[in-house]
């Protein structure tokens, strides 16, 4: 399964955005519960794909199963707007990077809206990868996880 991701690339700063919204079979706040457990994403969101989290000041370093670490900066944890914001400074063959994540959920169901920013644009098929398949995990086990404690 692989959901449309919108793209937009800013020819001026060769910045590419990518916005794709995953449908949850799972409430709003379940997701939202997961998400926000920031220090969590290698068990929560990602196993497998993620292996380890270490926390440092106002930040998560991210260690992938491929040996990359990321350090990702929390710019913005938001209760009331179920959003996360963060941005890689270091670890990601990206001269730019912020990643905003948002809960929303409406009269078509509830979904993990997912905007990532980056550059260089030439990156554009590693970062399309990447995301396509970090959106099937989290779909996957977002779900599963909800299924398994209802």
């Amino acid at each position: 399964m692989t959901l449309p991701i919108q793209i937009d690339l800013n020819e001026a700063t060769s910045i590419s955005a990518m916005t794709v919204a995953i449908p949850l079979d799972a409430s709003a706040a379940f997701v939202w519960d997961a998400l926000r457990d920031i220090y969590e994403v290698h068990k929560r969101l990602l196993p497998g794909a993620a292996v380890a989290v270490d926390q440092a000041p106002d930040a998560r370093i991210v260690t992938f199963a491929n040996g990359m670490k990321a350090t990702e900066r929390i710019l913005e944890l938001d209760d009331d707007a179920r959003r996360l914001v963060y941005q890689v400074t270091e670890g990601a063959p990206l001269t730019h990077h912020l990643s905003t994540m948002v809960v929303r959920e409406d009269d078509t169901g509830v979904h993990l809206v997912w905007t990532s920013e980056f550059a260089p644009a030439s990156q554009h098929d590693w970062a399309t990868n990447l995301m396509n398949e970090f959106t099937e995990l989290m779909k996957k086990t977002l779900d599963a996880a909800y299924t398994s404690q209802l």
